[in-house]
């Protein structure tokens, strides 16, 4: 959303000088990321036919997609200095952004289904097991590798089963596999060249249930975002793939509304420049309200997950903790009119499940998401059509600003 005056945050916000309503500056963090050499898996999927790709698609959504992402981490690394634990969002010195449930269900092609439910971390973990017999193999087949305090399956033996599979011409295994493999390297990344216990777990409820990721996917986000922030700097251990594509197709899609229906088969549209890291923050710390795509161009207005139970927003649980994230931040994103957030709404839970007992909130969480409540026309408002470069007046923007 747009910038609002710091008494709108109610507090939320540390004070600032009254001659400008922007975040202080903060000292940069070093940020890298957890990256999986991933050409191995893109020759292996170079041999499905179009027809096995649209089965894939059809059973998984578009995760097959994001292996044609090539994803520069600088840009990452830059977006994340302006993470905000305070208000859980991208607090930019002129607007304020936030990845959305919507946006990414939008881009995996993975929309949630009250009657199904989202996944649930259960106090542990799948069976390993279980995974052995989703993936066409015996458990003694199984060859877990642990480091520390991670165990999990090798990329390379995963690589190695694909191939076997694909030899005997085994396409339903095939297809679990290479999604448990996405999973892991792609979605839910947290030990290099590894899937670990936590991304099958999702997968696992996935394959089974039906129980949509997204929520768990934009936590994992969010979390170690947090995680980052609050220890100087780090490691991003989350899906690196969807948070580069959101935040360029923000920064550089308000030319592409005509040309840009397909959130990831369309990326490469945007050609980007080479910057370092500091480059990348500084467009950042420059991008001004009627320089951004505000909507991505295909993104169409519907429901939005406002709140859920007795939280005043948003409570998203992956298989490494939970975090709250508030939509009211995002309106705009969302193609509705933006109003300023309530207090209750910002901030919110924030908890791994191996730092302290967290099972009462665990409870809470599940207990909320049984209880969605989304808005609509109703209470946001008819969708709010910007113009072509998303420019709005200071007078326009005051006045959106004031509605509440």
């Amino acid at each position: 959303m747009e910038r609002l005056d710091s008494n709108q945050y109610q507090g939320m916000v540390e004070d600032q000088d009254n001659t400008s309503n922007a975040p202080q500056a903060k000292k940069s963090i070093r940020i890298t990321t957890t990256d999986s050499n991933l050409e191995r898996l893109v020759e292996i999927t170079k041999s499905m036919s179009k027809e096995m790709r649209r089965d894939f698609d059809k059973m998984y959504g578009r995760i097959l997609d994001l292996l044609d992402i090539s994803v520069k981490t600088p840009v990452i690394s830059a977006l994340a200095q302006f993470w905000s634990s305070d208000l859980h969002c991208f607090e930019l010195p002129n607007l304020d952004l936030v990845p959305t449930i919507e946006e990414y269900t939008r881009m995996t092609r993975l929309p949630i289904d009250d009657n199904v439910g989202v996944y649930s971390y259960r106090g542990r973990y799948v069976d390993e097991r279980k995974i052995a017999k989703l993936i066409g193999l015996h458990p003694e087949q199984l060859k877990l590798e642990k480091r520390g305090a991670i165990q999990g399956l090798r990329k390379s033996f995963l690589e190695d089963h694909l191939e076997a599979l694909a030899g005997r011409g085994s396409l339903h295994y095939f297809n679990k596999t290479l999604a448990l493999t996405i999973y892991g390297l792609v979605l839910f990344p947290f030990a290099p060249n590894m899937v670990d216990h936590a991304a099958m777990d999702v997968f696992a409820q996935y394959e089974t249930q039906g129980l949509n990721p997204v929520p768990a996917i934009l936590a994992d986000t969010l979390l170690t975002l947090e995680v980052c922030q609050k220890k100087n700097g780090g490691t991003l251990k989350c899906c690196t793939h969807l948070l580069y594509v959101w935040i360029i197709t923000h920064m550089y899609a308000c030319e592409l509304h005509t040309l840009f229906p397909d959130p990831l088969r369309d990326f490469g549209r945007i050609k980007l420049k080479r910057q370092e890291a500091r480059e990348w923050k500084k467009e950042l710390a420059d991008i001004q309200d009627n320089k951004i795509a505000w909507t991505c161009p295909w993104y169409s207005p519907y429901e939005v997950i406002f709140s859920c139970g007795d939280f005043a927003n948003v409570p998203l649980m992956g298989p490494r903790g939970c975090v709250a994230y508030t939509p009211s931040i995002a309106l705009r994103q969302l193609k509705r009119t933006q109003v300023k957030p309530i207090e209750e709404q910002l901030g919110g839970i924030c908890f791994q499940y191996d730092v302290a007992d967290t099972s009462q909130l665990l409870v809470r969480v599940r207990a909320a998401w049984r209880n969605v409540q989304r808005k609509g026309d109703d209470e946001l408002g008819n969708h709010e059509y910007l113009p072509h470069k998303n420019t709005m007046s200071g007078e326009g923007r005051e006045e959106s600003q004031n509605m509440s």
